[in-house]
């Protein structure tokens, strides 16, 4: 009777080299930080919320306003202002509005430091708190209004139907195709064994799918506007009417504006 080789014998235990996933998780994240910005910018309506084209028509109103005001007491009312308004949202949504402010904030410092040497270092505080006022009612406008009412609320304003749809179609692939990207990052990351030291190589082989991906996709879509006979026009199925909610909002504005002609 032929006997088993001692190696054959032998309990077999691979042990894999360490490996450095930076590229692989830092990507990872990358992504599922543009995902949860789409899905954190769903929106939702609060108790005293205004219609969506009402929304974005007071929101360009207080931006314009506060970019044009001279008088810097002004802009420290807007700046209270909005501050009330953020003290109404829970932590967590605070957080992740004011975290693209801070960016903006910090940029707009950096730029004008050398105003501040120059002997005009008011202008550092003017022009920041601005940039503060401005980007933080974006972030509101878009934290309280889902993408597809925002760019419904568009076509009040007679944007045209191109732009629109280049908006909309923008924003959809972005979270479809940020979802493939995320999925080919987690299988790379599930099949790498070992050291692999060409892994960041497979960045073109991930942007390569991907496009071929959004290709394939855009054929789909084309065969399936001419299916359903799309034209290029976009119609609201709701037509927004004032509300009540509407009513205090405009309130706002309307003092919003008296006191910034008294002031000027």
């Amino acid at each position: 009777m032929q006997e088993m080789p001692e190696w054959m014998l032998q309990k077999e235990e691979y042990i894999p080299s360490s490996d450095r996933e930076a590229f692989l998780t830092k990507s990872t994240k990358a992504v599922l930080g543009v995902l949860s910005r789409m899905k954190f910018q769903g929106g939702k309506d609060g108790r005293f919320s205004a219609t969506p084209s009402f929304q974005l028509f007071y929101t360009l109103i207080y931006i314009i306003l506060t970019a044009c005001n001279q008088n810097y007491f002004f802009t420290l009312i807007m700046f209270a202002g909005v501050m009330v308004v953020l003290a109404f949202y829970p932590a967590k949504s605070i957080r992740r509005i004011l975290a693209g402010t801070l960016g903006a904030v910090v940029i707009s410092a950096l730029i004008l430091t050398p105003a501040m040497f120059m002997g005009n270092p008011q202008i550092l505080l003017r022009i920041t708190t601005k940039v503060y006022i401005s980007v933080t009612l974006i972030g509101i406008l878009s934290y309280g209004t889902s993408w597809n009412r925002l760019t419904a609320a568009l076509r009040t304003f007679r944007v045209p139907d191109l732009l629109i749809f280049t908006l909309d179609i923008t924003l959809k692939y972005i979270s479809v195709l940020g979802g493939i990207s995320l999925d080919i990052l987690t299988a790379l990351k599930l099949r790498s064994v070992g050291k692999n030291p060409e892994k960041a190589r497979s960045f073109s082989g991930i942007l390569g799918t991907s496009f071929l991906k959004s290709r394939e996709m855009s054929d789909e879509m084309y065969a399936s506007m001419c299916c359903r006979g799309f034209t290029g026009e976009y119609h609201k199925k709701h037509k927004y009417r004032f509300r009540k909610q509407d009513l205090l909002h405009l309130l706002l504005l309307v003092c919003c504006l008296l006191l910034f002609y008294y002031l000027k």
